[in-house]
């Protein structure tokens, strides 16, 4: 398991097809997972990637990033257990607390949309975990 950090909603380091853990002072068993390694998306379609999450904390925040090739990772939304949907452009999210469930869908996928996507769980405090789509395609 690799350690990355995340500080002010930016993620320092990534590597794809890992899941990532970033303990403070006592653990937790808290989790994100993503399934596919890799999804392929037709230009102009649309698309939804699904992360489960398992946490011991009743409040969170699940964050969305993505990764073009050689660029740093970029926030894309979050959802919370305050905010169970969140529209951001041809991208939005929600959080189904009943399935433990994060989806993002992308909406006229555009060659641009080609990355990596990360979704990252933050506790209310400072433990932190996130995993990654090893790479989604726009063909």
């Amino acid at each position: 398991m690799a350690s990355h950090h995340f500080w002010r909603g930016k993620l320092e380091s990534c590597l794809p097809g890992r899941t990532a853990s970033v303990f403070c002072s006592h653990a937790q068993k808290d989790s994100v997972l993503q399934f596919a390694q890799e999804t392929a998306i037709q230009v102009g379609h649309n698309a939804t990637l699904h992360c489960n999450f398992s946490t011991s904390f009743s409040t969170f925040y699940i964050f969305w990033y993505q990764q073009r090739p050689n660029q740093s990772p970029q926030f894309l939304l979050q959802v919370s257990t305050y905010k169970f949907h969140e529209d951001s452009g041809r991208f939005s999210s929600v959080l189904s607390m009943e399935d433990s469930q994060v989806l993002l869908h992308v909406q006229d996928a555009k060659l641009q949309d080609s990355a990596v996507y990360l979704c990252a769980l933050k506790p209310h405090w400072c433990l932190q975990h996130a995993a990654l789509y090893r790479k989604v395609r726009v063909l």
